[in-house]
């Protein structure tokens, strides 16, 4: 069930839960959308919530983990491999300059946004794990996408180069050792997710079929922030 790599960003373990990831996207992630394009917006999106979910997957095995914050963290990377690839570049015109104060001032925000939610990753109930894997995913995605936006033509080829390679290190080997590998082997009450489900919330009504999960893959709600 691959898109369950997906779909947790979609659920929230209640309105408030909700409530704090949008606000975030409404601002924090409508600006980068706005710099960046739609189109690189979303794969970075995208891209950061799969890490997410295959980190919490391969670290929490027996937590069932929702919410978009994983995404959220990845943008943030993006947002710090964009500003430390052009750390560098000359700054000789009025633009570049104004450019490069801008992006001084964006790497102290994003940092400590960072840092904030890293920080309180650590509390009950908070998925570090997505936290942290939808951080390296948008990390390693930003520095193949923004190297393209670099001035020297040797350095967009080198830094795409590393970035692609990081990219499918980080994927290949992540998804390879939680569908393979990992070989981990999942709680008697989580094998029948409807019946996890109904000892929680008694007037919860579902009929699905009994499957035998004993590699640990599905995975999906432990709020995620």
């Amino acid at each position: 069930e691959w898109w369950r790599l997906v779909t947790p960003i979609l659920l929230h373990a209640g309105w408030i839960h909700l409530l704090a990831n949008v606000m975030v996207q409404l601002e924090a992630g409508a600006f980068f959308e706005k710099e960046w394009g739609s189109g690189r917006w979303l794969l970075v999106y995208l891209a950061s919530a799969i890490s997410s979910s295959v980190l919490s997957v391969i670290c929490m095995p027996q937590a069932v983990s929702v919410g978009s914050s994983g995404a959220v963290m990845g943008l943030f990377g993006a947002k710090l491999s964009e500003i430390a690839l052009r750390w560098w570049e000359h700054a000789d015109t009025p633009a570049r300059v104004v450019s490069h104060q801008v992006r001084k001032e964006q790497c102290v925000a994003v940092g400590c946004s960072v840092v904030t939610v890293m920080a309180f990753s650590f509390i009950p109930y908070v998925d570090w794990a997505a936290h942290l894997g939808g951080l390296l995913g948008g990390l390693v995605v930003g520095v193949a996408i923004f190297s393209l936006e670099l001035q020297l033509p040797w350095c967009k080829v080198v830094w795409m180069i590393l970035g692609l390679s990081m990219t499918l290190v980080l994927y290949l080997v992540s998804l390879r050792y939680m569908y393979g590998e990992g070989n981990v082997e999942v709680e008697e009450e989580l094998r029948d997710v409807c019946g996890y489900y109904q000892q929680q919330f008694p007037e919860y009504e579902c009929r699905c079929m009994k499957e035998e999960y004993g590699n640990g893959n599905g995975n999906e709600g432990n709020s995620q922030d």
